[in-house]
């Protein structure tokens, strides 16, 4: 995978395990790799990964708001039908 971040050699190793840990979706973002990055250079793999996990609820949540957002669209339809 190519990164939008230049990584030092000590930590390669760590930043590429890290982004296996991201949401597919959001590997090859590059303000996501930065992010991530700077996580890890400030603060360890230990922030880092909380930064991961913290994306990881907000990826999950978003796709349970727009499944429940397609469920309401599909109700409304389902509903139109009995007031003709």
């Amino acid at each position: 995978m190519a990164y939008n971040v230049n990584i030092p050699d000590e930590l390669t190793e760590t930043f590429r395990r890290l982004m296996n840990q991201i949401p597919e979706k959001l590997r090859n973002d590059s303000h996501t790799q930065q992010v991530a990055y700077l996580y890890l250079k400030l603060g360890g793999e230990r922030l880092a990964r909380q930064y991961i996990d913290i994306m990881k609820l907000t990826v999950r949540e978003e796709e349970r708001h727009a499944i429940d957002e397609a469920e309401d669209s599909d109700m409304d339809e389902d509903y139109s039908d009995y007031d003709s």
